[in-house]
């Protein structure tokens, strides 16, 4: 039940005590509470001041990213986010290279989008592997080494092996494999690249050759770390 006056102050303090109690901020997909707040900060209803949201006022006073208004991208600042990668990790970043180290927040896979589908002010049909080749003379990620189906579940063994789980999409580096994740493996099972048939997955995989069951594989999560 949202009271009939509200302020700024009073949501902020229901968010502030939502991330205490569960680690992340709310958003209005949270449940009708939250869906009602949003929805009263648009209007500006319940005394609050209107054209806002419950994305606008996190990111403006807690500091939320916000993925309905993300800033700009340029080939410029993606290169010299590539560059510091490369000279910290003395590799060029690829789509499944996972967060973006000098800039929080963003993640190589969207940044990859955004080249292709020309979001955030890029005009469009390029890669991150593109860009890299054509700007850092850096060869085409779709040369990286080829995979097998017996090799993709070595590496599942050993992960489980030594963490007890089996890996899944989003279980980070294969330790036994430099320069690979298991993001990538899913990514090139399902798409039938490197080698691969296509029209998989890791989970598909993992379920057929190794009888894995979902609920253990989903609740029992470790990820590796890179």
């Amino acid at each position: 039940m949202i009271a009939s006056f509200l302020t700024l102050a009073d949501i902020l303090a229901q968010a502030d005590a939502y991330h205490r109690r569960t680690g992340r901020w709310p958003k209005n997909s949270d449940g009708p509470e939250w869906r009602s707040l949003d929805r009263s900060l648009r209007l500006g209803l319940h005394g609050l001041p209107a054209a806002s949201s419950l994305a606008q006022l996190l990111a403006q006073e807690r500091g939320v990213r916000n993925v309905q208004r993300l800033p700009p991208l340029n080939e410029n600042l993606i290169l010299a986010w590539a560059d510091e990668h490369h000279q910290r990790t003395g590799l060029w970043p690829l789509i499944d290279s996972g967060e973006v180290a000098a800039a929080p927040g963003e993640v190589w896979q969207n940044v990859d989008k955004a080249l292709r589908q020309g979001r955030r002010g890029l005009p469009g049909g390029s890669s991150l592997s593109q860009l890299l080749t054509a700007q850092r003379g850096v060869p085409d990620g779709r040369e990286r080494p080829r995979l097998t189906i017996e090799q993709i579940l070595q590496w599942a063994d050993a992960h489980y092996q030594r963490l007890g789980t089996w890996p899944h999409s989003q279980s980070g580096c294969v330790d036994e494999a430099a320069e690979e994740r298991w993001s990538g493996i899913d990514a090139a099972l399902r798409q039938g690249h490197r080698g691969l048939p296509g029209g998989m997955s890791l989970y598909r995989l993992l379920k057929d050759r190794r009888k894995i069951k979902a609920p253990r594989w989903r609740t029992r999560s470790k990820r590796a770390k890179c």
